[in-house]
């Protein structure tokens, strides 16, 4: 169409300018979700939708987010403040993002940061019975657990990869400052009653993303060692009260309860153990 007036095609300019911009904000607003930061402490917004971007600012926990879901694990601020992991983004009816498109086939999307703790070392010898130490069989299995890790791409930092002490500062203090996405506590249990057996794992009470993880172990666990399913349970314990990522603790059997204890004497069953935990990260 040929204008004569040049008012008359200014008008239909801003009209056409106007409708673009309503159109393109009902679309934002369509793809937009919200949801609640569900970490100890304080989440980072990052510069890009990894964790090798700069961290650009932070969220409390318990604060409502708007963003729009990228697809890959990532969501974008609506706000345009910067990019947050969905991985400690809980939706208003407290359970996990929908997190289907971000389970890894062979090198997970976003290099993610595993912390392996294996419990006690050098002079604590953790639980002893049957001729076993707690300390030596979860560092065996901590081992085990970040080689497959590592094969599978993760990240993965050891608190101890040699018998030393490691105070429960210092372990928490090293999960923090790497920035890591997961904490996994590793043990092996003990107690007066020989007859008490068994696998369970230990996550922060009122984590949605803790009981996700808690779950997965758990069920992995039961799944392949055939071992008794003492379940999941809320417990402030320090390493996984004192972490900024989600953090579980999990007891691999008792030393005290001879099955048990005759299991985690056997490298192949240590390998089961190290597989299923692997396995809960893997499989998110």
């Amino acid at each position: 169409m040929k204008c004569n007036q040049m008012t008359l095609c200014l008008f239909f300019f801003i009209v056409f300018a106007l409708s673009s911009v309503v159109i393109s904000e009902d679309v934002h607003a369509i793809a937009a979700k919200t949801g609640e930061v569900d970490t100890q402490t304080s989440l980072n917004v990052r510069s890009g939708p990894s964790t090798s971007h700069e961290v650009v600012g932070s969220l409390t926990p318990g604060e409502q987010v708007a963003y729009t879901d990228n697809g890959d694990g990532w969501g974008e601020l609506v706000d345009g403040s910067g990019y947050i992991s969905l991985h400690y983004i809980t939706n208003h009816d407290g359970e996990p993002v929908d997190r289907s498109s971000t389970k890894h086939d062979s090198v997970p999307l976003n290099n993610e940061r595993i912390v392996l703790d294996p419990g006690h070392g050098g002079k604590d010898s953790g639980a002893v019975a049957n001729g076993l130490m707690e300390k030596e069989i979860v560092l065996d299995i901590g081992k085990r657990t970040r080689d497959i890790l590592e094969n599978a791409g993760f990240s993965v930092l050891m608190t101890r990869d040699e018998d030393v002490f490691v105070s429960l500062e210092e372990r928490t203090a090293m999960a923090n400052a790497w920035g890591a996405n997961q904490f996994i506590s590793i043990h092996a249990n003990g107690f007066s009653n020989p007859a008490a057996n068994g696998v369970e794992t230990y996550y922060f009470p009122g984590s949605a993303a803790g009981k996700h993880m808690a779950a997965n172990v758990q069920n992995q666990l039961v799944e392949h060692t055939d071992r008794t399913d003492r379940g999941i349970f809320e417990e402030s314990f320090y390493v996984i009260s004192h972490t900024t990522m989600p953090a579980i603790l999990v007891e691999t059997g008792f030393v005290s309860n001879a099955d048990d204890a005759s299991q985690l004497a056997d490298a192949n069953y240590r390998q089961t153990v190290a597989e299923a935990i692997a396995n809960s990260v893997i499989d998110g």
